[in-house]
């Protein structure tokens, strides 16, 4: 009894300096995507990081590097194909949610925090400060967008497919070149619906995608570099006007740049990235949100005596 009784106070002395761990997951190119190695409780809360080049051509390419906070990422793309208005890739970070998925008419709110920068760059890295720099995306004729993009569908497992989900609704905070999204027509712009967020009015266009998705995009009157802000004004007035099923479930929130074409490459940097979900009648939930995670040996502890305690048992018996 004495050797177990040592060995369950080593245990346990580890256990209250037990914190959440997180490792980088070095380049992401291509078609992938990878949640970051981490020892954080799995509640369903890991970001992921695509790189996303879905529509590649063979003539350029895209990449990303994940921060070590597991809040941040570069991507470095360059498309050089013509026609230029042919979009190839969607380098973006999953925000995870244990909420999802669930249905628009139980959403509460969802509040987003992003800061992001692009200009002309030789290779990935971690910007130390975000800027845009305008004049070098002019003469690069870089054509792209930065957007948040939202999945949902009838059915919950698809609305956390982003290939297969039905619906999209994208909410986009920067347009560099002639880009504009489904839907888009200059003669009734003026007349489409319009709400304010914040400081800023965005417009609604409606579309669709050849695999039969039903698209919706807010565009705003003015390019944005960071945003915070609840985002649940822009998806409730779709349900509320009958332009999504009530009933059809978010799964998917997405943040990144749209990448058609430049002749250098470019670098996209995302950072300060986070979602915080809410619902009717489900209560808050914290996730281990620091970069470097929070401590946790009450749950470790948990976890030991409930394997000790029929040991201890067996051992007085």
């Amino acid at each position: 009894m004495k050797w177990f009784a040592r060995y369950l106070v080593s245990l346990i002395a580890c256990a209250s300096t037990y914190v959440c761990m997180a490792r980088g997951i070095g380049p992401v190119c291509g078609l992938d995507c990878r949640v970051p190695t981490t020892l954080c409780p799995a509640e369903g809360t890991n970001n992921t990081f695509c790189a996303n080049a879905w529509n590649s051509d063979g003539k350029g390419y895209q990449c990303l590097e994940v921060g070590d906070d597991q809040r941040s990422f570069v991507a470095t793309s360059h498309w050089t194909s013509l026609p230029a208005h042919v979009v190839h890739s969607y380098p973006h970070i999953k925000l995870g949610s244990p909420l999802f998925p669930r249905q628009f008419r139980d959403i509460a709110s969802l509040r987003v925090n992003a800061e992001w920068g692009m200009g002309r760059s030789a290779g990935p890295k971690i910007a130390t400060s975000l800027a845009v720099d305008s004049d070098g995306l002019t003469k690069s004729q870089c054509i792209a967008n930065v957007a948040f993009d939202i999945w949902a569908d009838l059915d919950p497992v698809l609305a956390s497919n982003e290939s297969m989900a039905r619906i999209e609704i994208m909410l986009w905070l920067g347009v560099f070149g002639p880009v504009q999204p489904l839907g888009w027509d200059n003669k009734t712009s003026r007349t489409r619906p319009q709400l304010r967020l914040g400081d800023n009015n965005f417009t609604l266009f409606e579309g669709s995608a050849s695999v039969g998705r039903s698209t919706f995009t807010w565009m705003p009157d003015t390019n944005y570099t960071h945003i915070s802000q609840d985002l649940s004004p822009l998806v409730q007035y779709l349900w509320k006007n009958n332009l999504v099923p009530a009933e059809a479930y978010v799964g998917t929130v997405g943040f990144g740049s749209e990448s058609f074409f430049s002749l250098d490459p470019i670098a996209f940097t995302a950072q300060s990235l986070s979602l915080n979900v809410t619902s009717e009648g489900v209560a808050p939930f914290s996730p281990c949100d620091s970069p470097a995670g929070k401590n946790q040996p009450l749950r470790l502890l948990s976890f030991l005596f409930s394997f000790a305690t029929p040991m201890i048992a067996y051992s007085l018996s």
